[in-house]
């Protein structure tokens, strides 16, 4: 091992401390992994916010080095969340990737306020759209194309709908990308927006893409902010998707007690919010239009998600095998 390699490995780096603004919460975080920092510093920069005693933190979190042989030797990098690990340390260049999943486990487990859901949402003219699909089905990678192309970014993970408004509350975070998701958005994203590559994760291989500047207009770099600002939108589509780049692309209505009944499945905290959770759930399903999009074209996927949010136009009603101007079929 290079000698300078080694000594960066023995000399104890500076603890830094950040507080940053993600939708409806406040996130102090702090750690001495330079490859942390420098992660925090650019895609979470918009987000940050001064420190003081007029700020609430809502949860505190401390990435640090692995303990024992493996703070030197394969080293290791461990989640603490309010001075308890709750997962087992990861190697060392999985750290970033580590913060975002220890993230979305601290707010699916504690932000009980809202009904939480597996699922992107964005914005576009005032229209929340919900997306949801199984893992590896593209997703995460339509989510991003759409927020490269003016979409206003809410999340790629969670949804986060309150009870009582049944209203959609963005977190504004960066995109998780995944194997092949990553080469293919290298169309619509500067290098500098992509986290380094992070290889053999138990997802396979990953990069961060950074939120749109768009999504960070609530971030407001203010020392006198006395809440976290919200970023909201009013629900108005679900759709679930798959990405099969071998079949030509094709819609179709899903009924309101099939979108029930996908919204109850993907949801974490369901059974814990009891009779709200149902009640919740249902008046999304009613609230909202849903349909199944098969896709191999971002373009074409889009065309469609955009003629069925249109309030001006009802749900097409072709026959089966009929195409509308999107050019994918719609089964009906």
């Amino acid at each position: 091992m290079p000698i300078f390699d080694f000594l960066k490995r023995i000399i104890p780096h500076k603890n830094k401390h950040y507080t940053f603004v993600t939708g409806p919460f406040t996130m102090a975080v702090s750690s001495p992994i330079p490859n942390v920092q420098r992660y925090i510093e650019s895609h979470y920069g918009n987000n940050l916010i001064e420190d003081n005693d007029s700020v609430f933190t809502d949860f505190t979190i401390h990435l640090g080095y692995g303990k024992g042989i493996r703070r030197w030797f394969r080293q290791q990098a461990t989640f603490m969340f309010n001075h308890h690990e709750p997962f087992k340390p990861l190697p060392l260049n999985q750290a970033n990737a580590m913060l975002e999943w220890g993230m979305n486990w601290i707010i699916s487990s504690y932000a009980h306020q809202y009904l939480i859901i597996h699922a992107a949402t964005l914005e576009k003219d005032g229209k929340g759209i919900i997306i949801s699909a199984p893992s590896g089905s593209g997703k995460s990678t339509l989510c991003a194309y759409l927020a490269a192309n003016g979409w206003q970014l809410l999340s790629d993970e969670l949804a986060l709908i309150d009870p009582d408004t049944l209203q959609l509350h963005g977190l504004g975070r960066p995109i998780n990308l995944k194997n092949q998701s990553v080469d293919l958005m290298r169309n619509y994203y500067a290098h500098s927006e992509f986290s380094p590559i992070i290889q053999d994760t138990h997802k396979g291989k990953i990069s961060l893409v950074k939120a749109p500047m768009v999504a960070h207009q609530f971030a407001q770099h203010s020392s006198r902010l006395s809440e976290p600002p919200r970023l909201t939108a009013d629900p108005a589509l679900f759709v679930f998707v798959s990405y099969v780049p071998t079949e030509p692309c094709y819609v179709e209505k899903v009924t309101q007690s099939h979108a029930l009944t996908e919204i109850i499945q993907n949801s974490f905290n369901f059974g814990l919010l009891n009779q709200q959770g149902f009640k919740t759930a249902k008046a999304l399903a009613q609230k909202t239009k849903a349909i199944f999009i098969e896709y191999h074209n971002f373009q074409e996927c889009e065309s469609v998600i955009k003629e069925y949010l249109d309030e001006r136009s009802s749900i097409p009603s072709q026959q089966s095998g009929n195409t509308a101007s999107s050019g994918c079929a719609h089964i009906t």
